[in-house]
């Protein structure tokens, strides 16, 4: 049986790059505009950082949610199956499946917060300053 490595479970790589990639340039070009806005803040700037912080609970939240579906869908198939004792047979064949599960589990979780930072790339990029 082949020994499993970080890439052999691939689903949590995508959205991680997406943030890994994205988040330094959002984080880059919001704190460039909130240095550049006027003492009172404009209206514009006051609705940029309002929609920052909704979208971080918005994300938060979707990916809470991704996370709970993904963990009971993991207990349920774990009640669905065979009984573990077949995990004592083959443990190296258990031991892959749990890192699979966790894997889904964390690529659940990531892949709303991956769509935000994406999504603000893109929209502060066309944004005028």
């Amino acid at each position: 049986m082949q020994i499993p490595t970080p890439m052999t479970f691939s689903r949590s790589w995508p959205p991680l790059t997406a943030i890994w990639v994205g988040a330094p340039w959002v984080i880059g070009m919001r704190l460039w505009a909130m240095s550049m806005a006027d003492c009172p803040p404009s209206p514009r700037d006051r609705r940029e950082w309002q929609r920052m912080l909704d979208e971080k609970w918005a994300a938060f939240g979707l990916a809470w949610w991704a996370m709970s579906t993904q963990w009971w869908r993991m207990q349920l198939d774990a009640w669905s199956t065979p009984p573990a004792a077949a995990a004592w047979r083959d443990p190296a064949r258990a031991w892959t499946g749990a890192w699979r599960e966790g894997d889904r589990w964390i690529a659940a979780g990531l892949r709303p917060v991956a769509r935000a930072v994406t999504q603000n790339r893109r929209r502060l990029a066309r944004r005028s300053p």
